[in-house]
């Protein structure tokens, strides 16, 4: 039997005794709302009589608890045993002030009756004996934590306990597997927390920005993450980008603080505009998703269309639209479905356009043009012309013909012009859409053609030019036989040469113009040209009596030749006939010595050639006895019997034995001449000859020797304390060697041989301050010129080894050596830093020397000099330096700054601190805390910058006004040592000033063509030396940069150009031509030519604090004009 069965089947027996029992002996008193803490416990008893002979054992039942904690139990419970008893107990614990108790009572006393509505269903079910048949164990009855269920005879487990009876109590989630059951509460192993355990603590304890709920942060408002240590930003970034620290970092396409808005398009455009259509373009993105493009007629935008546009266009034609309408085009970026703000463009499609149009005929001076009326209405027609040339002209009002087509006829034109013709169809003031089309006039012919100075192979043909603009004149000449030639003409020329043409022979002349493909018509002439005459006449085989004369034949048909020849002498003339098939004939009957013309001519019928001429000269004979006398160095006399025949002149010749020649012409009634000129000691052969005109006798001939020279014009000079050169002209005849000997005044004397080829030698060993006496000669063999000679005086040595020593802030001591000269004293020359230069005399003992009361921490230049009556040796200099400078040899204007030198102008610095190597600057000591070294200045214009590369390598310019310092300079300064520089380049205008300043600044060598290296930039005017950082130095004659052309020379000025330069200081002085003038790209761009322009130098870190204090001292300032 099932516990069902067992537990109701003696219950049902007993149901007719069952005592139902409903108390609440525990309540407080409720009303009063009172600021004690109140209660209620409510208790809900059912009873069963179970009789003792059941089966059912019985527990006894748990006592009903009191107010205070305590058991209470019902009158007459505790001694029925037999009694099954379900009994409620709910206590309500009130909140304090609370008057909503009774309203919580009732909602009690509602489920208290529904609790008994379900007790009677079940007595009803107990009663029909559905349960607890045959039951013999009734104690296990739930624990009161629980319901019993007849269906199951089973008990439901109230929340929190457990068992079969629910008599254990139950842990939430059973601990969530992170602790232990004890007594119904969890002990949660480490880190876990909450009532079952199921929550880690939050990270960081959320980091003061949230709240932890169940093992999670919930952060504040502003803050996110896991452990909201993250500042949230806004919009959190609209889901299109990134927070990094409360900053968004928008995707690609989007842009605002919370990257909620879509970047604007950019560059919308009209590209081409129709009737019907609009052609817009815009500039790519790849950042969005498509464009969307809308547009309607301006004020109708209820009329608007949307187009989507795909991403990978960027230009977009709108069809179907109204010719001569002004539209509203707007396009929009869209991407993730957000649009951004719209880019407008205002664009008006054209006007009806005409249709074909055309020149229907064309002359010199007018052009006929008709066209198709368009179907649209027009109220007339403008129609412009002009030369292509050139701009319209003129412009002529058509009206509309009624016809479908409307014509003009254009006059008063010029021939052979192409017209540019404009038809513009006129509604009103309105104008639409204009048709163009070009016409072209006929070319003019050339009028007025003749032929004139023709020859027997040319004529020259010419004519008025055409008004046409044209390219070539043609002209086309035919000879009677057919042979035609035809040759272009520039369209300038009015006049050309027909060549080639035969002797004799009549041509017919064509001339016409052209322009392309176009000719004028054609004006002709006609041109007859002459006989040819003999060319190449000469003659030869001329004897004392005859010549023979000859001839190249004439190429026109002709009768004979004729030949005459006349004496120059008296005129006496023949004249002979030759053959037309001979080509020489004989002339006899000369006279010797006699120049004869000679003629030759054809002829046919009366027409005679042009007659050819040469000359004819007989021989004549030669001078006899020739013969040379009165011979010296340079000269010999020279003389002849004279000749027989009449002559002009006679003709002197002498050559000397190594080919020099010379040649003078003589009278012809002398017979002797004086040879001039001549080299001594030379050979020289001489020839006599006669002349008349170019008739030359046969030459006679002799020789003749000249005397040897002596050296002339002996000088000394570079004379030295112990050496002299002596100097001579060489003699002109040949010698084996010169002697040089040289005598002191005490008689000691030296003789040196110099070779043939030298005309000076140097005298050694000789004393300072002695007189000399020396003495030159040629010498050939035994034989010797003359002696030349002169004094020579050797310099007084110097003094040696001047050093300064004992030197204090105000005095020191100067020694030296004493030359071996005989000498009177010595001159002490001493120069103050001011300029001013004290000079004293010294005696011949005197060797050391005390300076007094001089400046502190200064540096003296020092010179010495020995002196002998007015004689003065060599300078020996030293500087003094008195104590006190931190810097004796500075080796750039910061070092001279902190020497206490604060005012601005020239000084001498030495590169690397070396004072064999002076170099005199200019400071500013002005800008910026000053000890700028400066290397350029522009401010007047007066210098002009466009120089060789060895003039930018050296530098020019005065420091004091525009100049530049050098690049050897540059380059010495910034390297070789430790120290780092940087560069300034202040900027000026009338108003306004800037500056750049880069904190290194380095040039290199001239191997490596002076690169510039710059470092970082700050300032005023712009980083535009940057760009020329690592690039050579460039001038118009040496380029390095990387432009195809030569940057230097495109930009008027030498710089370290890349390609080309965002600065040019060096540029054309007030040139306002783009990139040609004195730039600073980022301060004032490429167009504007700064008049003010300083680069400087000094050490990074500089400090202007002197170390030691001095006099101040200066060479002026500088004064910026421009």
């Amino acid at each position: 039997m099932s516990l069902q069965e067992m537990f109701c089947f003696p219950l049902g027996l007993l149901l007719g005794s069952v005592l139902l029992v409903a108390s609440a002996p525990a309540t407080l008193e409720l009303p009063g709302c009172s600021n004690k803490e109140q209660q209620v416990t409510v208790s809900h008893t059912y009873k069963i009589d179970v009789p003792k002979s059941a089966l059912v054992q019985m527990e006894a039942d748990p006592q009903p608890l009191s107010d205070d904690g305590t058991s209470l139990l019902a009158l007459g419970e505790a001694r029925e045993e037999q009694n099954i008893i379900f009994r409620h107990n709910i206590r309500l614990q009130t909140p304090q002030k609370d008057c909503e108790l009774a309203t919580s009572v009732q909602d009690l006393l509602a489920r208290v009756k529904k609790l008994e509505e379900e007790m009677m269903e079940m007595k009803k079910q107990c009663s029909a004996q559905r349960c607890c048949q045959g039951a013999t164990d009734l104690r296990h009855h739930c624990s009161g934590h629980g319901t019993f269920s007849l269906e199951t005879c089973s008990c439901h487990c109230q929340e929190g306990w457990e068992g079969t009876t629910c008599e254990q109590q139950a842990c939430p989630g059973a601990c969530s597997g992170h602790g232990r059951c004890v007594d119904g509460h969890c002990l949660c192993h480490e880190p876990y927390v909450g009532a079952d355990c199921g929550y880690p603590p939050c990270p960081e304890n959320c980091s003061g920005h949230g709240e932890c709920v169940r093992g999670v942060c919930q952060c504040h408002e502003d803050f996110t993450s896991e452990d909201c240590s993250e500042r949230r930003c806004p919009g959190d970034c609209s889901g299109h980008g990134f927070c990094d620290t409360g900053e968004c970092y928008c995707e690609e396409g989007f842009a605002g603080l919370d990257c909620a808005q879509v970047v604007v398009p950019q560059g919308l455009q009209l590209l081409k505009s129709t009737e019907d259509s609009l052609l817009v373009s815009w500039e790519p993105s790849s950042q969005v998703d498509h464009y969307l493009l809308s547009y309607y007629p301006l004020g109708k935008e209820i009329s608007g269309k949307q187009i989507q546009v795909p991403k990978e266009q960027h230009s977009y034609e709108i069809l179907n639209l109204l010719p001569g309408t002004k539209y509203v085009v707007t396009l929009r970026n869209v991407k993730k479905e957000v649009s951004s703000s719209p880019q407008h463009l205002l664009a008006t499609t054209d006007h009806a356009v005409l249709g074909t149009a055309w020149v229907t005929d064309e002359t010199e001076n007018s052009l006929d043009v008709e066209w198709e009326n368009p179907s649209t209405e027009v109220d007339y027609y403008k129609l412009r012309y002009g030369p292509m040339t050139g701009q319209e002209v003129a412009e002529v009002t058509v009206p509309k013909s009624s016809d479908p087509k409307s014509r003009y006829d254009i006059t008063g034109l010029h021939p052979g012009t192409e017209y540019k013709i404009t038809v513009v169809p006129m509604r009103g003031e309105l104008e639409g859409k204009p048709i163009l089309l070009n016409g072209r006039t006929e070319i003019d012919s050339p009028t007025n053609v003749i032929t004139d100075r023709v020859t027997e192979n040319t004529a020259t043909v010419s004519w008025d030019p055409v008004q046409a603009v044209i390219d070539k004149y043609v002209v086309r000449y035919t000879s009677a036989d057919g042979d035609t030639e035809e040759m272009a003409v520039h369209k300038d020329e009015s006049s050309t040469v027909l060549t080639g043409l035969k002797p004799g022979e009549a041509y017919k002349v064509y001339v016409w113009a052209e322009r392309g493909n176009q000719g004028s018509k054609k004006a002709d002439t006609n041109a007859l040209t002459d006989i040819d005459s003999p060319q190449n006449l000469v003659t030869d085989r001329v004897t004392e009596n005859m010549a023979i004369v000859s001839w190249d034949p004439v190429q026109a048909t002709i009768d004979r030749y004729v030949v005459r020849y006349t004496s120059a002498e008296d005129g006496e003339t023949r004249e002979v006939p030759v053959e037309k098939e001979e080509r020489s004939t004989v002339l006899t009957g000369l006279r010797p010595g006699v120049e004869y013309t000679v003629h030759v001519w054809a002829e046919k019928g009366a027409q005679e050639s042009k007659k050819a001429d040469t000359k004819a000269q007989t021989d004549i004979d030669s001078p006899k006895n020739l013969v040379t006398d009165e011979v010296t160095e340079n000269m010999a006399t020279v003389s002849w019997d004279p000749v027989q025949a009449a002559i002009d002149k006679y003709m002197v010749r002498y050559t000397s034995a190594d080919g020099e020649t010379r040649e003078v012409p003589v009278g012809k009634e002398q017979s002797s001449t004086v040879l001039m000129g001549l080299r001594p000691g030379v050979e020289y052969t001489v020839h006599v000859w006669a002349q008349k005109g170019d008739q030359e006798s046969k030459k006679a001939d002799t020789k003749a020797q000249t005397e040897m020279d002596s050296p002339k014009n002996l000088m000394i000079d570079q004379v030295t304390e112990n050496m002299a050169t002596v100097s001579w002209d060489p003699v002109q005849a040949p010698i084996d060697k010169y002697v040089v000997r040289y005598a002191s005044a005490d008689g000691e004397t030296r003789e040196v041989p110099v070779g043939k080829e030298q005309s000076s030698t140097v005298l050694m060993g000789l004393r300072p301050g002695v007189e000399y006496t020396v003495h030159v000669w040629a010498q050939k063999g035994d034989r010797e010129s003359k002696k030349a000679d002169t004094k020579a005086q050797t310099e007084l040595d110097p003094p040696r080894n001047l050093r300064p020593s004992a030197v204090t802030q105000s005095a020191g001591i100067l020694t030296w050596t004493p030359p071996s000269a005989q000498i009177h004293g010595y001159i002490l020359t001493y120069q103050f830093p001011d300029g001013t230069v004290k000079e004293m005399q010294l005696g011949r003992e005197d060797q050391r020397f005390e300076l007094q009361g001089l400046e502190q921490g200064a540096t003296y230049p020092v010179s010495l000099v020995a002196f002998k009556g007015d004689r003065r040796s060599r300078n020996v200099s030293t500087t003094l330096s008195t104590v006190g400078a931190r810097f004796p040899h500075p080796s750039d204007c910061s070092q001279v700054r902190q020497n206490n030198n604060a005012a601005s102008g020239l000084y001498t610095i030495y590169l690397h601190g070396d004072a064999s190597r002076p170099l005199q600057v200019y400071c500013d000591m002005d800008t910026d805390g000053g000890g700028w070294t400066v290397f350029q200045r522009r401010n007047t214009g007066q210098l002009d910058f466009f120089k060789r590369w060895r003039s930018y390598v050296e530098g020019f310019g005065d420091p004091r006004k525009e100049f530049w310092l050098g690049l050897d300079n540059l380059h010495n300064l910034t390297t070789g040592t430790p120290t780092r520089y940087e560069v300034r380049v202040d900027l000026q205008t009338a108003n306004e000033s800037a500056y750049a300043i880069y904190d290194f600044f380095q040039v290199a060598s001239s191997k490596e063509r002076y690169k510039l290296t710059v470092g970082k930039y700050r300032g005023t005017a712009g980083d535009a030396l940057s760009y020329h950082n690592g690039w050579k130095f460039t001038t118009f004659d040496r380029d390095n940069d990387i432009a195809l052309s030569n940057c230097a020379l495109t930009h008027h000025g030498g710089w370290w150009y890349k390609n080309c330069h965002l600065a040019n200081p060096n540029g054309r002085y007030g040139e306002t031509k783009h990139s040609e003038g004195v730039n600073w790209e980022p301060w004032k761009g490429h167009e504007f030519s700064i008049p003010y322009v300083e680069l400087k130098i000094r050490p990074r870190g500089y400090s202007s604090e002197p170390v030691l204090g001095r006099k101040k001292r200066t060479l002026g300032g500088m004064l910026r004009t421009f």
